[in-house]
């Protein structure tokens, strides 16, 4: 019996062990749902380009983070995250240009006065400038691209560069009338500085390791190393602003400047679910292992409980034979 009571304590100490598995288990998943959902990766979620950037770096650290297997996953789910990998890495490499950008101004020292991603809104118009250029020469509204693989410019102002395809010239119209407007808008009651404030736009080539064949010619395309040449240039651009015109107007446009643009991810409701489910595979798995486990031990204690009263009921059964025999003897005598 002693040795089956010690048994049965040991069964008890295991069922209680894998009890608190489970429960340290459940809170685990609990917590890995609760950080999925604080990350607010959903597609009605809005951000910047610098917030979004971390989020879908977030998102990937997820797949990482929790082993997903993507070799295991429907077609389905690969091709959405792939999507997401574009974007993220779209948005990575622009990044990398707007900082390429920065840098190339900051070269030219005061010569110029430069504001990036400069936001505008007036009437229908709602434009987000790469970067404006305040320089002697003129006002210079600059694209920058930053784009991975070689690209052409078509004579109709298509940048073509891998299997991507964007239409310049609209982005350029709307850009240069955009800032238009404002400067009209600032300087309606100074005449003579008006006649300074021609637009100028420009593309700037951002990646020194990718090329661009202009077709276009229209806008001026130039390499980084190149936009301090393009810029100074007196005698196509011919402003002749002071430095404190310059700076007068940089004044202006920072009064006007809005909120950087939000925009959605591109991250379903659906596929945040599935992606949920499979960084809780494992745990899901180890649930369903300790489970298991504790079933076959409550169900040896049952087992043991049941030998164990087996065993007393013989023991009570010998105790009361013998009993019965001492009250024969006890009759007999």
């Amino acid at each position: 019996m002693d040795k089956l009571s010690e048994e049965r304590a040991d069964l008890i100490r295991q069922i209680e062990a894998e009890k608190s598995s489970l429960a340290h288990i459940n809170r685990e998943v609990k917590k890995r749902k609760d950080y999925i959902r604080s990350l607010h990766l959903l597609e009605e979620s809005r951000y910047d380009n610098t917030q979004a950037q971390k989020q879908y770096n977030s998102l990937m650290q997820l797949l990482k983070k929790y082993q997903v297997d993507m070799e295991q996953v429907p077609e389905e789910f690969l091709r959405q995250t792939r999507s997401i990998r574009d974007a993220s890495r779209g948005l990575e490499f622009g990044q990398r240009g707007e900082e390429k950008a920065a840098e190339a101004v900051k070269l030219l020292g005061n010569k110029v006065i430069s504001l990036q991603n400069l936001r505008l809104k007036h009437n229908k118009l709602d434009i987000e400038h790469d970067l404006v250029i305040i320089a002697p020469t003129g006002i210079f509204s600059v694209e920058v691209k930053n784009k991975r693989h070689n690209g052409t410019i078509t004579e109709k102002g298509i940048l073509k560069s891998g299997s991507h395809s964007e239409n310049l010239i609209e982005q350029i119209r709307r850009h240069t009338n955009s800032l238009n407007q404002h400067l009209e808008e600032i300087y309606k009651k100074q005449p003579q500085m008006k006649k300074k404030l021609a637009v100028y736009p420009i593309i700037l080539w951002a990646n020194d390791h990718s090329n661009v064949k202009d077709h276009f010619r229209e806008v001026p395309v130039c390499y980084i190393n190149r936009l301090e040449y393009e810029i100074l240039k007196k005698d196509k651009y011919k402003a002749h602003l002071s430095r404190s015109e310059m700076e007068e107007l940089c004044a202006r446009l920072k009064k006007r400047r809005q909120k950087n643009r939000e925009y959605p991810l591109c991250v379903e409701r659906q596929y945040l679910e599935v992606l949920t489910e499979y960084c809780l595979m494992d745990l899901k798995k180890e649930i369903e292992d300790t489970t298991r486990q504790l079933r076959i031990h409550e169900y040896d204690v049952r087992m043991l409980d049941q030998r164990i009263q087996k065993k007393e009921n013989g023991l009570l059964s010998w105790i009361g034979s013998l009993l019965k025999n001492s009250e024969k003897r006890g009759a007999h005598h």
